[in-house]
C-alpha cells in the first residue's frame, strides 16, 4: 500500500479520500477548513500533509485554489520530493496543468473525475489519467480505488478532456430548460419525447438524485473551456444563464424552464 497526501476534504474530495482509506492506503489529509476523516491523520497544512507522501492528490474548487495549495503560505510543493507524484484530481485545464507542472520537483498526473458524490462513494468514479506513461504506471493502483481508469495521453490531456466533457454537460442542460420553455409554449408534452430523443442523456442527469455539481462550479468550468477555445457563444450563454442560480444549487436546475426565464 501507499503514503498518500489527500488536499481537499469537499463533497467529493472526503468520499474519494475515504474511498483510499479503505483501499489500505496510508492517507493524510489537509482542508482549508479543518475536517477530520476516519481512518486517516490530519494534517494543519498542505506541507505537513504531503511530508514523506509518495503520491499527493488534489482535490479543489479550481486553479486558483490548487495555486495557493501548492505554492502559498505553508504551500505543498516546497515539501514534496522528486520521488513523488502530484495527482491534479481537480477541474483545472490543461494550461494550469502545464503552468504547476514547470514548478514543481516532481512528476504530475492529470487526473479530473466523471461522476458525482454518488459514484464517488461506490469507487464508480472515471478517472481520467494523463500524463507520462511510466507516471500514470505509478499512480494507477493508487486511482483504480476511485473507479475506473482511462489513460487519455500525455500531460495535460486529461485536463482538456474533463472541460470537454463538462462543456457538453452544463451546456446540455442549459439547452434542456430552453426546449422544456418551448414545449411548454406549444402546449406539448416534452418528457416522453425527450426520455428516447438527443437529449436523453442530460435529462437523465437533470433528474438524477445523489449527485451534487453547484452552479458556481458550473460557472467556472464553462469559464476554463471559453477560455480555452474560440468563439464559443452558446457555451458563454450556457455560462451566463448558471451565473443567474443561487449558489449552491445543483446544475441540474438548469434543465428546468423556469430557470430560462
Amino acid at each position: 500500500m501507499s503514503t498518500v497526501a489527500f488536499l481537499g476534504l469537499g463533497h467529493m474530495g472526503s468520499r474519494m479520500a475515504a474511498r483510499l482509506v479503505a483501499a489500505g492506503h496510508e492517507v493524510t489529509t489537509w482542508n482549508r477548513t479543518p475536517r477530520r476523516l476516519a481512518g486517516a491523520r490530519a494534517a494543519t497544512t498542505p506541507a505537513d500533509a504531503v511530508a514523506g507522501a509518495e503520491f499527493v492528490l488534489t482535490m479543489l474548487t479550481g486553479p486558483e485554489a490548487v495555486e495557493a495549495v501548492l505554492f502559498g503560505d505553508d504551500g505543498a510543493a516546497p515539501a514534496m520530493t522528486p520521488h513523488a507524484v502530484l495527482v491534479e484530481l481537480s477541474t483545472i485545464g490543461p494550461r494550469a496543468v502545464a503552468a504547476i507542472a514547470a514548478r514543481l520537483p516532481c512528476p504530475v498526473v492529470d487526473a479530473p473525475v466523471g461522476g458525482s458524490i454518488d459514484r464517488a462513494e461506490a469507487g464508480e468514479l472515471i478517472v481520467l489519467a494523463g500524463g507520462a506513461e511510466s507516471d500514470v504506471d505509478r499512480v494507477a493502483p493508487v486511482l483504480a480505488a476511485l473507479g475506473d481508469v482511462r489513460r487519455t495521453g500525455g500531460s495535460g490531456s486529461a485536463a482538456a478532456a474533463k472541460l470537454v466533457l463538462n462543456a457538453a454537460m452544463v451546456g446540455g442542460l442549459a439547452l434542456l430548460g430552453e426546449v422544456r420553455e418551448l414545449a411548454a409554449a406549444l402546449g406539448v408534452d416534452p418528457e416522453p419525447l425527450l426520455g428516447t430523443g438527443p437529449l436523453a442523456m442530460v435529462a437523465a442527469r437533470a433528474g438524477a438524485t445523489g449527485v451534487h455539481f453547484g452552479t458556481e462550479l458550473a460557472v467556472k468550468d464553462l469559464d476554463l473551456a471559453i477560455r480555452h477555445g474560440d468563439r464559443l457563444p452558446l457555451l458563454a450563454a450556457a455560462r451566463d444563464r448558471a451565473d443567474t442560480q443561487p449558489t449552491g444549487q445543483d446544475a441540474g436546475a438548469l434543465a428546468d424552464p423556469r430557470s430560462t426565464r
